[in-house]
């Protein structure tokens, strides 16, 4: 028996998959991202930059950077090309991402970008 779906009903499919995936019945926090400032050793936040993960875990889900983080005056030359990337969003779970490879192979990845803008109001062009 042949079945046919429509490419909208695919997209919701995956959609639903990617939420129920990374959510896994848990809240994700989003927090600034932070970095060991050298002179003093206490965290400090760094501009245009988030991580996510699960409240009860320390395993980052995705890290967010934005044109900010990358214009910052001690970025040397070589985030020039980030700059035209960004804003990016990088899935720091490997596991998920060959989850999400295996049942989609790469269709899932422009729909993984629409869930992100919806679910945490930020936006991105680049996904890594």
């Amino acid at each position: 028996m042949k079945y046919i779906i429509t490419e909208s009903k695919l997209n919701s499919t995956i959609y639903d998959f990617i939420d129920n995936l990374f959510h896994d019945g848990k809240k994700i926090k989003m927090v600034k991202h932070t970095r060991e400032d050298e002179d003093t050793l206490d965290d400090v936040e760094v501009p245009g930059a988030y991580d996510f993960f699960h409240e009860d875990s320390d395993d980052d889900l995705f890290t967010w950077t934005g044109r900010e983080y990358y214009e910052r005056p001690y970025n040397s030359s070589a985030w020039s090309k980030w700059l035209e990337l960004a804003p990016v969003v990088e899935i720091e779970n490997y596991e998920k991402v060959g989850q999400l490879d295996a049942y989609f192979g790469h269709l899932w990845r422009p729909i993984f970008i629409q869930w992100f803008e919806d679910t945490f109001s930020l936006p991105v062009k680049t996904l890594t």
